[in-house]
């Protein structure tokens, strides 16, 4: 009953592998005569010409003496070789990698008759992978991503498992290969491939998956001197050597178009008929033949790479696409045109009344620009008001303040020289001289607000204020610890100014970003051209300034000093000198990371740039 059933089993294959040959290929009938030459069998040499006839010329030699009236032989090709042997029906049968199968399939309606059935450790596999790897002592190299800017070798561009499988793996880990490998290279055979790693050549390669076993039951390496990298246990099924990629389907032999049906049928039956025990078997290191399998996996491959029958695929050509769609053309065509008269009137529309909002818009800006000006002409007048009554009260103050002060000193100094005084008496009178001179500074501040001096102009070089007011600074205690750098525009226009006055505002700004400056820091002092203004910037990088003082901070007597650490006067009176110059002193400042103050000052008529080079008019 058993060996009814297996009868039966290849009676069906058989009829299945008939019907395949027979649709593949309408015209030629089985029991076509012979041929008087040599049928030719085709062989991808993977691993060289010497190899493919070693191992595959036993197979040609089983075939002869199995089907009587033909004598068979091996054709060794390369890659670059197979498609045009086919072409040009040098070759009667093919044995290549499934990838150049089914282009062949594709390109020249080759039909595939069986699969073949690998052997390794005394079982047989129909399906197959590819390894990626690397020396053993290369360790930083333990997965694919990082083969990234590595030296890398495959077989050939067109080899299966040689290139194609570990290309597929590697795009979907996100590599391209021609772009993030330091160097892409093809060895032709397996073999080389191999020899290129181990001796150091390139830093990794990819061969067929079982190539590295069978190198080294030939004695060429050691396993152990190589790696795996990507190792893919639940992809390699049953296969009992390591493997990078997913499996496909082994090689298959096909039968080219012109070979007929029958004689086509009779090999794959010798074939299949072909014992592992064999010389032929044995030589090819294979446990035989089986019927052909699908190959969709492969398709599905090379489809996702875009090679082979696939490299086209998803594109469009131009023509069919009008031939498909030309009525469609003509009336997207006719609805451009429509779509052009109506936008070219739409645009003058537009035209116009983007021309009418544009100068209803500048008549606007120009409205708020005059109101704005008026604005701050007001504000200016009545600060000017303020600051002169406030003036005017503080002289009065300070002068009726000022003469009792002098008397109390005088009389202070007088006692304090006086013989017979104890110890305790002079403390307290050196207090009472100390407090009266800080009233009587407060006094002369109230003064200096207060007091309208004739001021000296004439055409200044803001830079020269700042070298003239630079080393007045190192002389004040309180600069040991800052660092002061300057930040000067060459070639800046003259301001018309009193040199006084600016040495004045300069020193109190920078006095006031000392105090700022407690624990040390940094003291930026630039100039710079605006417009028709020369702007002078004076930065810290101390406490800075909260938010609620700055809209105060130029009041007179403001000061978020200590008492008795300042008047409040030294901004207050900075900022008028500055106004009196026609000028503006502005503020800007962060908590913790410091503040600046910056002065600008209107550039001396006939004085300004015209150009960007800096260059002055006389």
């Amino acid at each position: 009953m058993c060996d009814l059933t297996k009868t039966l089993s290849w009676v069906l294959r058989r009829l299945i592998v008939a019907s395949s040959v027979s649709l593949l290929s309408p015209g030629l009938v089985l029991g076509a005569a012979e041929d008087s030459g040599p049928v030719r069998i085709g062989v991808l040499a993977k691993r060289g010409a010497e190899r493919c006839l070693e191992k595959w010329g036993p197979t040609a030699e089983y075939l002869t003496a199995e089907i009587g009236g033909y004598s068979f032989v091996i054709r060794p090709l390369g890659h670059d070789e197979v498609g045009p042997a086919v072409q040009r029906g040098e070759v009667e049968f093919i044995l290549t990698n499934p990838s150049s199968y089914v282009e062949l399939e594709r390109l020249y309606n080759v039909s595939r008759i069986v699969t073949l059935k690998n052997l390794h450790l005394g079982k047989a596999y129909t399906v197959y992978a590819a390894v990626i790897f690397r020396k053993s002592d290369s360790d930083d190299m333990r997965d694919l991503a990082d083969l990234k800017d590595r030296t890398f070798m495959a077989v050939d561009e067109e080899s299966f498992g040689g290139w194609q499988m570990a290309w597929r793996e590697l795009k979907e880990d996100g590599i391209d290969p021609r772009r993030d490998f330091g160097d892409l290279r093809f060895g032709g055979t397996h073999d080389a491939v191999v020899y290129a790693v181990q001796e150091g050549k390139v830093d990794a390669g990819t061969v067929r998956a079982d190539t590295l076993e069978r190198m080294a039951m030939e004695g060429k390496i050691r396993l152990e001197d190589f790696q795996v990298i990507h190792e893919q246990h639940s992809a390699r099924g049953d296969l009992p050597f390591p493997c990078s990629t997913r499996v496909y389907p082994e090689w298959p032999l096909a039968k080219a178009e012109h070979t007929p049906n029958g004689l086509a049928e009779k090999v794959a039956v010798a074939l299949e008929r072909m014992s592992p025990d064999s010389p032929a078997a044995q030589a090819a290191r294979c446990a035989g033949w089986t019927i052909p399998h699908s190959y969709q996996s492969v398709h599905d491959c090379l489809k996702e790479l875009r090679i082979g029958p696939y490299k086209d695929y998803g594109q469009v050509t131009g023509g069919a696409v009008v031939r498909q769609y030309w009525p469609w053309f003509v009336a997207v065509v006719g609805l451009l045109l429509v779509t052009c008269v109506v936008s070219t009137h739409v645009m003058r529309l537009n035209r116009k009344l983007q021309h009418a909002l544009s100068e209803y818009a500048k008549e606007l800006a120009e409205r708020e620009q005059a109101e704005r000006s008026l604005r701050k002409r007001e504000q200016l007048h009545l600060e000017s008001e303020k600051l002169a009554a406030v003036g005017r009260l503080a002289a009065g103050v300070a002068h009726e303040i000022n003469n009792p002060l002098t008397t109390v000193l005088t009389f202070s100094h007088l006692l304090r020289e006086k013989e017979g005084l104890g110890d305790q008496d002079k403390q307290d009178l050196d207090l009472i001289i100390q407090e009266t001179s800080r009233a009587s500074e407060i006094v002369r501040g109230l003064l200096d607000f207060a007091r309208e001096r004739p001021a000296h102009r004439e055409a200044l070089n803001v830079n020269e204020v700042v070298r003239r007011t630079i080393p007045l600074l190192g002389s004040q205690k309180a600069f040991q610890r800052i660092a002061v750098r300057e930040h000067l525009q060459e070639d800046v226009p003259p301001v018309n100014a009193d040199m006084n006055r600016l040495q004045q505002v300069l020193l109190n700004l920078s006095l006031n970003a000392c105090e700022a400056m407690q624990e040390g820091g940094t003291l930026a002092i630039s100039t710079s051209v605006q417009d028709r203004n020369v702007l002078l910037s004076v930065t810290d990088t101390g406490c800075g300034i909260k938010e609620e003082h700055l809209d105060h901070i130029f009041e007179p007597f403001f000061s978020t000093k200590p008492v008795g650490k300042g008047t409040g006067l030294g901004l207050s009176v900075s900022y008028g000198i500055v106004q009196r110059h026609g000028g503006t002193l502005e503020v800007e400042s962060e908590i913790g990371k410091g503040t600046t103050f910056v002065i600008t000052l209107p550039c001396a008529e006939g004085k300004i740039s015209d150009s960007q080079d800096g260059e002055v008019e006389p």
